[in-house]
Parts: C-alpha cells; sequence; structure tokens
C-alpha cells in the first residue's frame, strides 16, 4: 500500500492564503533542530514516505511536523 499525502499551509482557512517564504523556511529548520528532514520550505508540504517505514517512525515524524508547525505559528502569531 503506497501512502501519499499533500498538505498546503495557509495563513487564514478562509482565504486560503498561502504562508510566505520566510515563514515556512522557519518551519523546514524548525524540523531540522528537531531531527527531521521535511521538504517544508514552501506552503505545498508531499509526505511521500518510503514503503519500508514503519509504524512508529512514520508516527514520530509526523508528531514533529505537527510540533515544529505549532512552535512556528505560536512564535509568529498565526494561532
Amino acid at each position: 500500500m503506497v501512502v501519499d499525502a499533500f498538505l498546503e499551509l495557509v495563513k487564514d482557512r478562509q482565504t486560503k492564503e498561502l504562508l510566505s517564504k520566510d515563514v515556512t523556511k522557519e518551519l523546514f529548520q524548525e524540523c531540522l533542530r528537531r531531527g527531521l528532514v521535511a521538504m517544508s520550505y514552501s506552503p505545498a508540504i508531499r509526505i511521500n514516505p518510503p514503503l519500508s517505514i514503519d509504524e512508529a517512525t512514520a508516527l514520530e515524524g509526523l508528531e514533529i511536523l505537527d510540533e515544529s508547525i505549532g512552535a512556528v505559528a505560536k512564535a509568529r502569531g498565526l494561532l
């Protein structure tokens, strides 16, 4: 089974205005600091894990991404 997901990071859910490049670069750096290499330097993130990934590793990566998004959103006053 192949799992592939696509996320668009928006500043406002109503207008669907995408996050700016500087915010997404900050998110990329936050993910790196937490141990996740994610292509999150643009407002579109594609999640495409390898077929051999185990569930625990996948969940850990998603948790790091979630925490990183929360940290950047809080720091930028986007919550």
